[in-house]
């Protein structure tokens, strides 16, 4: 029989492929794959997804995953069993695609399923948990896959595992309600492991595909609870149907006799956002007569204004024209675009002896990027006669402009709708918390910030957060209940100052309150050179608790330290930030976080993070970490609108109410803010130039 698996797996790896366009579809699991068994498919990059699979009287499915890389998908899941009135557990699931499908050879993916057991405060106790290597091959509209699972993916171990050699010490059985088989250490062992695989056919009606499995998940799990649990037959087969971009069907029948069926919305950025202009670029004429003819600096900016560019300030020397962008929030557009649009309005009615255009952007009053261009380079590719790569020779790119005669002060609206939800709670399948926030912000000068935010809680069930999620002596957000009882309460109310004390550093200093729960007093530092794809930064803050029937107090007993050491690394253009945190969190727990950013046109910003710490100050348990983990979604609601002048939607799947692993959620981070003026964007995006 192994001689066969071999034969086909050669086969099926070496025969060319001519399938173009086919996109993957989702699984019972929510990660993309066929119904039980993942493949090495994605989704495209930046995909969000959410829904709810049900299989007849077994399994109901709770999911919300994105792909956060070309290469890398998760997966957040509650899964009930065996009714909703039952139990619950958590579940995270991850694939990393080792390699793409090439012409000879097929895609090829390692995961997990429950990779950090249950997520919360019992690592290692997963009952779904299982570990796979898999390979997908198209031909045509044809998707074929074939994997190998241990764990939960290969419960039947009908073949030997082929990974024994790696060493004694780890060939123990595998036991899903065994915590002591599970562990770091734990990956791809056991005596015996299974082969998975089936197929999915994308059938000429668009949107609809077909697809066979054989699956090697006996429901051990099932059987120790239930010895008279029979799993049934271990093919499946069903249907996927996307009648609409954003929303797929599933059906099927699995195990020769369960139902199932399934609803999944889907978000791809790069395909449900408008990032086309919204207005037609600037034109550029023949250069003014005279200086008298030209535009004094004024009416530049106010002319930028009115193009929908986020200009404060002019100012024209001898032989120079400078035009500074600042952005009340993340900015829609490309920011070469921003750039190219404000040099050409410049080349237009600068006066005729101004040679060098100079485009300064930044956030919050600090210079993100200084830009100078040629005026003849600018005129030639408005007239198609040069493009930005020309550009681009004679450009010189600096930290900042020389300061502006003048900063118009700016006050700037900002709503946001927000649903928090959380799939980690193994008393109840979804809690969830709506509210709206409404931010008012003035810039009275350059680098002085003032807020005030006020924010409406519409709806909640937090009642029903998990009591294993032990709580520290002092609540850090297990309180978080009584919060959002409040119909309406100040959420923010804080001044910060923004500068830039020397070449490559900047500084903030705030004093308020901060977020819902804690006001204080917080600085920061960040090092970040110019043409860096790296920055450094350090926060430290002194910070009290707000009573949640008192918005504006600050109970003087509950003073805590918290700060963080963190490590920016950035992906070529910047649209990918990661993050790696180190430091003391709210709780007074010692740890880390790393995170991962992406922009995308349009504004839409995805995150994902993961922060494990050694618990929580005068929590008791009998187990060392804790793990905080989530991901948000941002999407402008109302790009460039006349109100809200920033509206957006934010949503998020995230760990509620826990202790541990806390971070103060500080309103203004200096990388943030400085980010989408950087460097990087600026050349990231610099073909789009003279859009």
């Amino acid at each position: 029989m192994n001689r066969v698996f071999l034969v086909l797996a050669l086969s099926f790896a070496t025969l060319p492929t001519r399938a173009e366009g086919l996109e993957a579809t989702l699984s019972d699991w929510g990660t993309a794959g066929l119904l039980q068994t993942p493949t090495a498919r994605g989704m495209p990059d930046g995909t969000v997804t959410a829904g709810l699979t049900a299989l007849g009287g077994l399994h109901r499915h709770l999911f919300a995953g994105a792909q956060l890389l070309p290469s890398l998908e998760v997966t957040l899941r509650d899964s009930a069993y065996p009714s909703w009135h039952g139990l619950s557990e958590p579940g995270v699931d991850v694939k990393l695609r080792l390699m793409r499908e090439g012409p000879w050879w097929p895609a090829l993916a390692i995961g997990g399923r429950d990779v950090t057991g249950t997520g919360l405060d019992l690592p290692g106790k997963g009952r779904f948990t299982g570990e796979y290597l898999v390979a997908s091959r198209r031909w045509w509209n044809v998707d074929l896959s074939l994997g190998i699972g241990w764990g939960g993916l290969g419960d039947y171990g009908h073949v030997s595992n082929p990974l024994r050699f790696l060493g004694g010490r780890f060939k123990r059985d595998r036991d899903p309600a065994n915590a002591s088989s599970r562990g770091p250490e734990a990956w791809f062992t056991g005596d015996r492991a299974a082969l998975f695989g089936g197929v999915e056919w994308h059938t000429p009606l668009e949107g609809l595909s077909v697809k066979l499995e054989y699956s090697a998940d006996s429901f051990r799990a099932q059987q120790q609870d239930d010895p008279s649990f029979q799993p049934g037959l271990p093919l499946n087969a069903g249907l996927a149907y996307r009648p609409w971009s954003w929303l797929e069907l599933g059906a099927g029948v699995e195990q020769g006799s369960r139902a199932m069926l399934r609803l999944a919305a889907r978000f791809d950025p790069q395909e449900d956002t408008d990032t086309s202009p919204r207005t037609p670029p600037p034109n550029v004429g023949a250069r003014p007569a005279a200086a008298e003819a030209a535009l004094p600096a004024p009416d530049i900016a106010a002319l930028a204004r009115l193009h929908r560019l986020p200009a404060r300030s002019a100012r024209i020397d001898k032989d120079n024209a400078t035009l500074w962008l600042d952005p009340a929030g993340a900015s829609i557009a490309p920011l070469a675009q921003e750039v190219g649009r404000a040099a050409r309005l410049l080349a237009d009615g600068a006066p005729p002896e101004v040679g060098w255009l100079t485009v300064a952007t930044g956030s919050a009053g600090l210079d993100g990027t200084a830009v100078t261009l040629s005026r003849r380079a600018v005129e030639q590719a408005a007239a198609k006669r040069g493009s930005p790569e020309e550009i681009w020779r004679t450009a010189h790119v600096d930290r900042s402009a020389a300061a502006p005669p003048d900063w118009p002060a700016r006050l700037a609206l900002t709503v946001t709708p927000t649903l928090e939800a959380s799939l980690f709670e193994q008393s109840a399948p979804l809690v969830q918390r709506t509210y709206g926030d409404a931010l008012l912000t003035a810039e009275p000068l350059r680098g002085l910030v003032l807020c005030g935010g006020l924010r409406v809680n519409v709806s909640h069930n937090l009642h029903l957060l998990d009591t294993n999620a032990l709580p520290a002596a002092e609540p850090v957000r297990s309180d978080l209940p009584f919060y959002a009882d409040r119909g309406a309460a100040v959420e923010r109310l804080y001044a910060a100052w923004l500068t830039a004390p020397a070449e490559r550093w900047s500084t903030r200093l705030s004093v308020g309150h901060f977020e819902e729960m804690f006001g204080g007093v917080g600085g920061e530092a960040l090092y970040r050179p110019l043409t860096a794809r790296w920055a450094l930064g350090l926060d430290l803050n002194r910070v009290w608790k707000r009573p949640p029937d008192d918005a504006l107090r600050l109970a003087p007993e509950s003073g805590r330290n918290t700060g963080h050491a963190s490590l920016y690394w950035e992906a070529p253009g910047a649209a990918t930030t990661g993050v790696l945190r180190l430091g003391r969190y709210l709780g007074g727990d010692w740890g880390g976080t790393l995170e991962l950013m992406r922009a995308f046109d349009g504004g839409v910003r995805l995150s994902a993070q993961v922060t494990w710490t050694d618990g929580p100050e005068g929590a008791q348990s009998r187990y060392g970490g804790r793990l905080e983990q989530g991901i948000a979604l941002t999407v402008p609601f109302s790009p460039g609108g006349s109100w809200p002048p920033d509206g957006r939607l934010a949503t998020a799947v995230r760990t509620l109410g826990r202790d541990a692993g806390q971070r103060l959620r500080q309103p203004l981070p200096l990388y943030d803010a400085s980010v989408s003026a950087g460097y990087g964007r600026l050349t990231g995006s610099w073909p789009r130039l003279m859009d």
